[in-house]
C-alpha cells in the first residue's frame, strides 16, 4: 500500500478554474482530468489523504459516485469548502474523516517520517522541533501562499528547522503525490 497526499481539488467548482488559472476550459473537463490523473497514479490498494476542499458541491447527489470513481481509500482532513459532507452516502464512501491527523509514513528505504496533516498552514506544528513534516493545503497559489513560504524561510533562517509543504493539487500537476515525491522536490530546489 502506498500513501498519497493532495488538497484543494475542488471537484464541481467552476470558479476555481479562473481563481487558480487552472488549464481546463470547463468544470466537467477539470473533473474528468482530475479523476484520470488520480487513477493513473493511485491503485485500489493505496491510501490517499485529501487535506481539504475535496468536492465543492455535487449536483444530483453525485458525490458518492465520484468518490467511487477514484482509486484507493480516501481519508479527508476537512477543509473550509467540503460542502458535500452533508450527504451521508458520500461520508460513508470515505475511509475516514478528520479535522487534523498525526501519522507516520514509511519511506521506500524503510525509514519512518512523522507527518502532521491539516487543511491549514501551521508554522509551529506538533513535532516541528523534532523533524516532523507538516502537510497542508488551503492557500492555493495566492499571496497568502507566498507569505507562508516567506514565514517558513524567515523562521528557518533564525534556527528553526521547519519542513512544511503545500500539497494543493495545483502545485503537483493536479495529481496526488507520495511523501518521497514531496521530499525529493525539496532537494531539487
Amino acid at each position: 500500500m502506498r500513501v498519497f497526499f493532495t488538497s484543494d481539488l475542488h471537484f464541481g467548482h467552476e470558479n476555481v478554474i479562473r481563481f487558480d488559472k487552472r488549464p481546463f476550459a470547463t468544470v466537467d473537463e477539470m473533473d474528468e482530468e482530475l479523476i484520470e490523473r488520480w487513477n493513473a497514479k493511485v491503485s485500489e490498494g493505496d491510501l490517499v489523504y485529501v487535506l481539504g476542499d475535496f468536492i465543492w458541491k455535487s449536483k444530483n447527489n453525485d458525490a458518492p459516485a465520484l468518490l467511487k470513481r477514484l482509486n484507493g481509500s480516501k481519508i479527508l482532513i476537512k477543509g473550509n469548502h467540503d460542502r458535500f459532507l452533508h450527504n451521508s452516502a458520500a461520508k460513508k464512501a470515505l475511509a475516514g474523516l478528520k479535522d487534523y491527523d498525526d501519522i507516520a509514513v514509511t519511506l521506500s528505504d524503510g525509514s519512518k517520517r512523522r507527518c502532521i496533516l491539516s487543511h491549514y498552514f501551521i508554522p509551529f506544528y506538533n513535532g516541528s522541533r523534532y523533524k516532523a513534516i507538516h502537510l497542508h493545503g488551503h492557500s492555493h497559489a495566492t499571496a497568502e501562499a507566498a507569505e507562508e513560504v516567506r514565514i517558513v524561510n524567515e523562521l528557518n533562517s533564525r534556527g528553526y528547522n521547519l519542513n512544511i509543504f503545500n500539497v494543493g493539487c495545483m502545485y503537483w500537476n493536479y495529481e496526488p503525490v507520495t511523501l518521497e515525491e514531496i521530499l525529493n522536490s525539496k532537494t531539487e530546489e
